[in-house]
Protein backbone atom coordinates (compact mmCIF):
# COMPACT_ATOMS: atom_id res chain seq x y z
CA UNK A 1 0.00 0.00 0.00
CA UNK A 2 1.56 3.15 -1.02
CA UNK A 3 0.64 6.72 0.62
CA UNK A 4 -0.89 7.84 -2.77
CA UNK A 5 -3.39 5.14 -2.17
CA UNK A 6 -4.90 6.11 0.88
CA UNK A 7 -5.34 9.96 1.07
CA UNK A 8 -8.30 10.18 3.67
CA UNK A 9 -5.28 8.88 5.54
CA UNK A 10 -2.63 10.76 5.12
CA UNK A 11 -2.72 12.86 8.24
CA UNK A 12 -1.41 9.87 9.73
CA UNK A 13 -0.87 9.97 13.81
CA UNK A 14 -2.37 13.83 13.29
CA UNK A 15 -5.51 12.35 11.30
CA UNK A 16 -6.25 9.49 13.62
CA UNK A 17 -5.80 12.32 16.91
CA UNK A 18 -8.63 14.10 15.61
CA UNK A 19 -10.75 11.33 14.77
CA UNK A 20 -10.47 9.81 18.25
CA UNK A 21 -11.12 12.88 20.39
CA UNK A 22 -13.98 13.81 18.20
CA UNK A 23 -16.01 10.77 18.85
CA UNK A 24 -14.92 10.76 22.67
CA UNK A 25 -15.93 14.56 22.84
CA UNK A 26 -19.37 13.66 21.88
CA UNK A 27 -19.20 14.86 18.00
CA UNK A 28 -21.06 11.71 15.65
CA UNK A 29 -18.25 10.85 14.35
CA UNK A 30 -17.43 7.14 14.62
CA UNK A 31 -13.18 6.42 15.03
CA UNK A 32 -13.46 3.18 14.74
CA UNK A 33 -13.19 3.10 10.69
CA UNK A 34 -9.83 5.43 11.54
CA UNK A 35 -8.38 2.88 14.09
CA UNK A 36 -8.86 0.18 11.52
CA UNK A 37 -7.09 2.11 8.46
CA UNK A 38 -4.30 2.75 11.43
CA UNK A 39 -3.62 -1.41 12.17
CA UNK A 40 -3.73 -1.50 8.08
CA UNK A 41 -0.67 1.24 7.95
CA UNK A 42 1.24 -0.55 10.84
CA UNK A 43 1.13 -3.79 8.85
CA UNK A 44 2.61 -1.84 5.60
CA UNK A 45 5.22 -0.16 8.31
CA UNK A 46 3.70 3.68 8.40
CA UNK A 47 2.52 3.70 11.04
CA UNK A 48 3.66 1.96 14.61
CA UNK A 49 1.33 -0.12 16.99
CA UNK A 50 3.18 1.86 20.69
CA UNK A 51 2.38 5.05 18.41
CA UNK A 52 -1.33 4.36 17.35
CA UNK A 53 -1.83 3.28 20.79
CA UNK A 54 -0.64 6.61 22.44
CA UNK A 55 -2.43 8.53 20.39
CA UNK A 56 -5.54 7.58 21.29
CA UNK A 57 -5.06 7.39 24.68
CA UNK A 58 -3.64 10.75 24.97
CA UNK A 59 -6.37 11.98 22.39
CA UNK A 60 -9.08 10.10 24.50
CA UNK A 61 -7.85 11.10 28.06
CA UNK A 62 -8.16 14.79 27.09
CA UNK A 63 -11.95 14.52 25.55
CA UNK A 64 -12.54 11.98 28.63
CA UNK A 65 -11.03 14.46 30.75
CA UNK A 66 -12.75 17.57 30.37
CA UNK A 67 -16.23 15.65 30.54
CA UNK A 68 -14.56 14.76 33.97
CA UNK A 69 -13.86 18.14 35.15
CA UNK A 70 -17.36 19.57 34.06
CA UNK A 71 -19.22 16.79 35.79
CA UNK A 72 -17.02 17.00 38.85
CA UNK A 73 -17.74 20.93 38.70
CA UNK A 74 -21.11 20.51 37.66
CA UNK A 75 -23.06 18.09 39.14
CA UNK A 76 -25.76 15.96 37.89
CA UNK A 77 -26.73 19.11 35.64
CA UNK A 78 -24.23 17.43 32.66
CA UNK A 79 -26.10 14.55 32.62
CA UNK A 80 -29.53 16.65 32.76
CA UNK A 81 -28.26 18.68 29.25
CA UNK A 82 -27.60 15.51 27.45
CA UNK A 83 -30.51 13.87 28.50
CA UNK A 84 -32.25 17.14 27.06
CA UNK A 85 -30.75 16.18 23.86
CA UNK A 86 -31.90 12.58 23.86
CA UNK A 87 -35.29 11.73 22.30
CA UNK A 88 -35.83 9.63 25.35
CA UNK A 89 -35.17 11.51 28.12
CA UNK A 90 -36.56 9.45 30.86
CA UNK A 91 -33.42 6.51 30.09
CA UNK A 92 -30.90 7.90 28.16
CA UNK A 93 -28.80 8.10 31.29
CA UNK A 94 -30.92 5.99 33.98
CA UNK A 95 -28.92 2.40 32.92
CA UNK A 96 -25.30 4.07 32.55
CA UNK A 97 -26.12 5.49 36.42
CA UNK A 98 -27.39 1.92 37.37
CA UNK A 99 -24.41 0.36 35.77
CA UNK A 100 -21.77 3.23 37.46
CA UNK A 101 -23.87 2.74 41.08
CA UNK A 102 -22.54 -1.15 40.97
CA UNK A 103 -19.70 -1.30 38.91
CA UNK A 104 -18.12 2.55 39.94
CA UNK A 105 -15.02 3.51 38.01
CA UNK A 106 -15.11 -0.71 36.29
CA UNK A 107 -17.01 0.84 34.11
CA UNK A 108 -14.73 2.59 32.30
CA UNK A 109 -13.18 -0.38 31.58
CA UNK A 110 -15.48 -1.39 28.92
CA UNK A 111 -17.26 1.75 28.59
CA UNK A 112 -16.22 2.38 25.31
CA UNK A 113 -17.72 -0.36 23.25
CA UNK A 114 -21.33 0.66 24.26
CA UNK A 115 -22.68 3.59 22.26
CA UNK A 116 -23.99 6.48 25.13
CA UNK A 117 -21.68 5.40 27.64
CA UNK A 118 -18.59 5.99 26.69
CA UNK A 119 -19.59 10.02 26.48
CA UNK A 120 -21.58 9.78 29.81
CA UNK A 121 -19.14 7.38 31.57
CA UNK A 122 -16.43 9.95 32.16
CA UNK A 123 -18.73 13.30 33.91
CA UNK A 124 -20.30 10.31 36.06
CA UNK A 125 -16.42 9.51 37.20
CA UNK A 126 -16.70 13.56 38.19
CA UNK A 127 -19.87 13.75 39.79
CA UNK A 128 -19.19 10.50 41.77
CA UNK A 129 -15.62 12.20 42.96
CA UNK A 130 -13.83 9.45 41.59
CA UNK A 131 -10.20 10.69 42.48
CA UNK A 132 -8.27 12.01 39.06
CA UNK A 133 -5.34 9.21 39.38
CA UNK A 134 -7.73 6.27 39.93
CA UNK A 135 -10.30 8.16 36.91
CA UNK A 136 -6.73 8.18 34.89
CA UNK A 137 -5.75 4.46 35.55
CA UNK A 138 -8.93 2.92 34.88
CA UNK A 139 -9.89 5.02 31.76
CA UNK A 140 -6.17 4.56 29.94
CA UNK A 141 -7.11 0.82 30.61
CA UNK A 142 -10.34 0.98 28.60
CA UNK A 143 -8.92 2.87 26.01
CA UNK A 144 -6.13 0.50 25.20
CA UNK A 145 -8.23 -2.64 25.52
CA UNK A 146 -11.03 -0.33 23.00
CA UNK A 147 -8.22 0.70 20.66
CA UNK A 148 -6.18 -2.51 20.21
CA UNK A 149 -9.38 -4.24 18.78
CA UNK A 150 -9.53 -2.29 15.55
CA UNK A 151 -5.93 -1.85 15.04
CA UNK A 152 -5.25 -5.25 15.14
CA UNK A 153 -8.14 -6.18 13.14
CA UNK A 154 -6.93 -3.73 10.57
CA UNK A 155 -3.40 -5.16 10.92
CA UNK A 156 -4.96 -8.67 9.46
CA UNK A 157 -7.13 -7.19 6.82
CA UNK A 158 -4.70 -4.76 5.06
CA UNK A 159 -4.23 -7.03 2.35
CA UNK A 160 -7.86 -7.04 1.95
CA UNK A 161 -7.95 -3.15 2.01
CA UNK A 162 -5.47 -3.22 -0.98
CA UNK A 163 -8.22 -5.43 -3.42
CA UNK A 164 -10.69 -3.16 -2.19
CA UNK A 165 -9.52 0.34 -2.55
CA UNK A 166 -9.62 0.50 -5.85
CA UNK A 167 -13.43 -0.51 -5.80
CA UNK A 168 -13.90 2.05 -3.27
CA UNK A 169 -13.01 4.84 -5.11
CA UNK A 170 -15.44 4.37 -7.82
CA UNK A 171 -18.06 5.10 -5.07
CA UNK A 172 -16.35 8.33 -3.91
CA UNK A 173 -18.87 10.15 -5.95
CA UNK A 174 -22.15 8.73 -4.32
CA UNK A 175 -20.38 8.81 -0.52
CA UNK A 176 -22.07 12.28 0.42
CA UNK A 177 -25.43 11.40 -0.88
CA UNK A 178 -25.63 8.01 0.98
CA UNK A 179 -24.54 9.12 3.79
CA UNK A 180 -26.42 12.40 3.40
CA UNK A 181 -30.02 10.67 3.27
CA UNK A 182 -28.55 8.15 6.15
CA UNK A 183 -28.03 11.03 8.36
CA UNK A 184 -31.62 13.05 7.47
CA UNK A 185 -33.65 9.17 8.10
CA UNK A 186 -31.80 8.83 11.44
CA UNK A 187 -32.62 12.41 12.38
CA UNK A 188 -36.32 11.73 11.00
CA UNK A 189 -37.26 8.90 12.87
CA UNK A 190 -35.26 10.25 16.18
CA UNK A 191 -37.48 13.61 16.03
CA UNK A 192 -40.54 11.59 15.23
CA UNK A 193 -39.93 9.53 18.29
CA UNK A 194 -39.14 12.09 20.27
CA UNK A 195 -42.06 14.51 19.55
CA UNK A 196 -44.14 11.43 20.21
CA UNK A 197 -42.80 10.96 23.30
CA UNK A 198 -43.19 14.22 24.81
CA UNK A 199 -46.57 14.63 23.62
CA UNK A 200 -47.41 11.55 25.97
CA UNK A 201 -45.24 13.12 28.50
CA UNK A 202 -47.05 16.64 28.41
CA UNK A 203 -50.74 14.65 28.27
CA UNK A 204 -49.63 12.84 31.84
CA UNK A 205 -48.21 16.39 33.22
CA UNK A 206 -52.34 17.84 33.01
CA UNK A 207 -53.08 16.91 36.35
CA UNK A 208 -49.38 17.85 37.89
CA UNK A 209 -49.27 20.00 41.20
CA UNK A 210 -47.45 23.32 40.74
CA UNK A 211 -44.80 23.75 44.17
CA UNK A 212 -46.74 26.64 45.34
CA UNK A 213 -49.84 24.30 45.89
CA UNK A 214 -47.71 21.65 47.74
CA UNK A 215 -45.58 24.09 49.90
CA UNK A 216 -49.33 24.98 51.13
CA UNK A 217 -50.48 21.51 51.68
CA UNK A 218 -46.95 20.61 53.42
CA UNK A 219 -47.36 23.97 55.63
CA UNK A 220 -50.69 23.49 56.38
CA UNK A 221 -50.02 19.54 57.49
CA UNK A 222 -52.37 18.43 54.77
CA UNK A 223 -52.03 14.45 54.84
CA UNK A 224 -49.97 13.95 51.83
CA UNK A 225 -46.93 11.53 50.80
CA UNK A 226 -43.88 12.95 48.99
CA UNK A 227 -41.54 10.61 47.26
CA UNK A 228 -38.06 11.36 45.83
CA UNK A 229 -37.67 9.01 42.65
CA UNK A 230 -34.13 10.25 42.16
CA UNK A 231 -31.11 7.69 41.30
CA UNK A 232 -28.26 7.40 43.82
CA UNK A 233 -26.08 9.67 41.83
CA UNK A 234 -27.75 12.21 41.17
CA UNK A 235 -29.15 12.33 45.03
CA UNK A 236 -25.27 12.36 46.18
CA UNK A 237 -24.33 15.12 44.07
CA UNK A 238 -27.29 17.62 44.87
CA UNK A 239 -28.00 16.18 48.82
CA UNK A 240 -31.52 17.90 49.40
CA UNK A 241 -35.00 16.67 50.02
CA UNK A 242 -38.64 18.62 49.94
CA UNK A 243 -39.64 18.25 53.73
CA UNK A 244 -40.86 15.44 55.13
CA UNK A 245 -40.23 13.67 51.68
CA UNK A 246 -39.01 9.91 51.04
CA UNK A 247 -36.68 9.46 49.08
CA UNK A 248 -36.90 5.97 47.14
CA UNK A 249 -35.40 5.74 43.70
CA UNK A 250 -37.15 5.16 40.72
CA UNK A 251 -35.32 1.47 40.12
CA UNK A 252 -36.52 0.29 43.21
CA UNK A 253 -39.78 1.80 43.39
CA UNK A 254 -42.13 -1.10 42.05
CA UNK A 255 -40.15 -3.30 44.28
CA UNK A 256 -40.98 -1.20 47.20
CA UNK A 257 -44.81 -0.25 46.07
CA UNK A 258 -46.22 -2.46 49.08
CA UNK A 259 -44.76 -0.15 51.54
CA UNK A 260 -46.49 2.56 49.90
CA UNK A 261 -49.94 3.76 51.65
CA UNK A 262 -51.47 4.25 47.56
CA UNK A 263 -54.81 5.35 49.17
CA UNK A 264 -53.38 8.90 50.26
CA UNK A 265 -52.55 11.82 48.27
CA UNK A 266 -49.20 11.12 46.52
CA UNK A 267 -46.83 13.62 44.93
CA UNK A 268 -43.58 12.16 42.72
CA UNK A 269 -40.98 14.52 41.80
CA UNK A 270 -37.44 13.97 40.82
CA UNK A 271 -34.76 16.61 38.95
CA UNK A 272 -34.83 15.03 35.21
CA UNK A 273 -36.03 16.96 32.04
CA UNK A 274 -39.44 17.33 31.15
CA UNK A 275 -40.03 15.34 34.36
CA UNK A 276 -39.90 12.03 32.85
CA UNK A 277 -38.64 10.07 35.65
CA UNK A 278 -41.69 11.06 37.87
CA UNK A 279 -44.33 10.55 35.01
CA UNK A 280 -42.90 7.17 34.58
CA UNK A 281 -43.07 6.45 38.34
CA UNK A 282 -47.27 8.17 38.65
CA UNK A 283 -47.66 5.92 36.39
CA UNK A 284 -46.50 2.74 37.68
CA UNK A 285 -48.13 3.94 41.18
CA UNK A 286 -51.40 4.64 39.22
CA UNK A 287 -51.12 0.82 37.91
CA UNK A 288 -51.25 -0.39 41.08
CA UNK A 289 -53.85 1.73 42.69
CA UNK A 290 -52.51 4.89 43.78
CA UNK A 291 -55.55 6.93 42.00
CA UNK A 292 -54.31 10.29 43.94
CA UNK A 293 -51.02 10.08 42.56
CA UNK A 294 -49.66 13.21 40.94
CA UNK A 295 -46.03 14.53 39.20
CA UNK A 296 -44.66 17.84 41.24
CA UNK A 297 -44.11 20.30 37.77
CA UNK A 298 -40.91 21.53 37.22
CA UNK A 299 -39.15 18.95 40.26
CA UNK A 300 -36.57 19.58 42.90
CA UNK A 301 -35.16 22.36 40.11
CA UNK A 302 -38.21 24.19 40.06
CA UNK A 303 -38.59 24.04 44.12
CA UNK A 304 -35.35 25.39 44.76
CA UNK A 305 -35.92 28.25 42.31
CA UNK A 306 -38.67 29.35 44.02
CA UNK A 307 -36.65 29.55 47.34
CA UNK A 308 -38.71 27.23 48.80
CA UNK A 309 -37.09 25.17 52.10
CA UNK A 310 -35.46 21.68 51.76
CA UNK A 311 -33.70 19.47 54.10
CA UNK A 312 -30.27 17.36 54.09
CA UNK A 313 -30.76 13.95 52.40
CA UNK A 314 -28.45 11.17 54.76
CA UNK A 315 -27.48 8.07 53.15
CA UNK A 316 -26.74 5.02 55.15
CA UNK A 317 -23.04 3.63 55.38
Amino acid sequence: MNPSSHAWWDFGYAGLFVCVFLEQIGVPIPAFPALLGAGALITSGELSLPGCLLVAVVASLLADGTWYSIGRARGSKVLNLMCRLSWRPDTCVSKTKNAFSVLGPNTLLFAKFIPGLSTLAPPLAGITQVPILRFVMFDSAGIVIWALVPLVAGAYLQASFESLESRAYSMIPYVPWICGILILVVLAWRYISRKRYLTAVQSSMRNAIEPQELKSMIDDEKDVLVIDVRDEISAKATPAILPKARWIPYRTLEQNVTQVPLEKPIVVYCDCPEDSAAVAMVEILRHHGAAHARVLRGGLDEWQAKGFPTSELTFST
